[in-house]
């Protein structure tokens, strides 16, 4: 008796050490069909992330997919702190990688990243946005929106101040400031928003005249910046005659034109999801090219400000997956390109958009103008530039500079200074 029921124990423990095996093992298969992604604006990039999920989920339906929305800083501290501890078990699968910060991040973490050179066709891409992806002759990301800058405005806003869509249009920054202060005269309502910590405006003046924070050869380019200094005298102007109004941070830039508190924004395309997201105010707005300089220095009206793309971490939980993933619906889904399009405002970064019906769709919230083909037109005047890997290193000694120099209208000593920090800078 005793015998036999020692056996009758031993079986029962075993069997209950398998059970326990078996249900380890269901865990671990069910972490390996877990997809992380961290990313930000919840209006675009999120949304695209999640539409993405809801419908790759329809043929793989044991995968989980988590669309986390962090802020591009967070994303970039998070992923780097992680990296560094070793904590790789904590780490998102995927993470966007704004273009201005990918050449940095590739210089210090390129084997952190799944090699996608042999996954992805890049020659469909446009040309500076495959090689921002890239170190050497390796390519890591997916290129997912252009930032093809342009202005939106409200019609209904400036028509109260006496103003046409016929004198929106060619622009001038001159004529803009102009009709901006007239338009304070009489509604009190300033044009555009200005963050004295983030200066895209300043971007963008910059790279519709062919220049930016550093030259081809990533040495500082400042002091002899004459793009730089225009925008930062146009930023002064915008300021002094009541045409821009400070904002501190993401929030306020988005309320801002959200609630009618300016009467425009100058930004790249994926600020149309963030308009469009107040239905109320359908019919009111217009899209135009950005202003230019026509005087000593000469822009086009044609720029580029953010833009984005896909990454995906090697020592994340299921690379290998989240490669599938992203390359399925990011890459090969035309028709999932497509629908963002119409959803989010999206700009594709490919060359040819004849694939894609909503390129030509018209927008009745911009009163039936075609957006994207005229985003599109405008990405084509874009002058391609070096962006280096120190820009937002530079952009904050600019604005330190800028800010402190503003009192005394000096910008040929505001600049000196700058050059020598931003030296500084670029050769760490």
């Amino acid at each position: 008796m005793k015998r036999a029921g020692f056996g009758i124990i031993m079986g029962l423990i075993l069997a209950m050490l398998c059970g326990c095996g078996q249900r380890q093992s269901v865990s671990a298969e069910k972490e390996t069909d877990r997809i992380v992604i961290w990313t930000w604006d919840d209006t675009f990039n999120v949304k695209a992330a999640k539409l993405a999920a809801k419908e790759y989920k329809k043929t793989h339906k044991d995968i989980q997919i988590i669309v986390e929305t962090k802020e591009r800083e967070e994303i970039l501290a998070d992923t780097k702190n992680l990296i560094a501890s070793k904590m790789y078990q904590e780490l998102p699968d995927v993470i966007m990688i704004e273009d201005y910060d990918i050449q940095d991040v590739l210089s210090q973490y390129e084997d952190e990243f799944v090699d996608l050179t042999d996954k992805v066709d890049y020659d469909r891409y446009t040309d500076y946005k495959s090689k921002l992806c890239s170190k050497g002759d390796r390519f890591y990301g997916i290129p997912f929106d252009s930032g093809t800058a342009a202005l939106f405005y409200r019609l209904d806003i400036l028509e109260q101040a006496g103003y046409t869509e016929a004198d929106m249009q060619d622009l001038t920054w001159e004529r803009y400031i102009e009709i901006g202060e007239d338009v304070y005269q009489k509604l009190r309502i300033p044009m555009l928003t200005l963050d004295p910590t983030d200066s895209p405006l300043l971007r963008i003046i910059m790279q519709s005249g062919g220049h930016w924070y550093v030259d081809e050869n990533n040495h500082a380019d400042i002091e002899d910046n004459e793009y730089l200094k225009a925008g930062l005298h146009t930023y002064q102007q915008l300021l002094k005659r009541n045409v821009g109004v400070s904002v501190n941070g993401w929030n306020e830039f988005i309320s801002a034109f959200q609630n009618g508190s300016v009467a425009s924004v100058i930004s790249g395309g994926w600020i149309v999801s963030s308009i469009k997201s107040v239905e109320e105010q359908s019919g009111l707005w217009r899209v135009v090219p950005i202003p230019v300089y026509d005087g000593e220095i000469k822009t086009v009206a044609a720029s580029n400000v953010g833009g984005s793309a896909w990454y995906v971490l090697k020592n994340a939980k299921n690379p290998d997956a989240a490669v599938d993933f992203l390359v399925e619906m990011f890459e090969k889904d035309s028709d999932f390109m497509n629908e963002l399009i119409g959803e989010i405002g999206l700009l594709p970064a490919v060359k040819d958009m004849s694939g894609y019906e909503n390129y030509l769709a018209k927008d009745e919230f911009f009163g039936g103008q075609q957006v994207t083909k005229i985003l599109t037109d405008l990405s084509g005047n874009i002058i391609t530039v070096n962006y280096g890997s120190k820009t937002y290193e530079i952009e904050a000694i600019v604005e330190d500079e800028f800010n402190n120099s503003l009192t005394q209208d000096n910008l040929s000593d505001c600049l000196s200074n700058i050059q020598v920090k931003a030296a500084a800078v670029v050769r760490e």
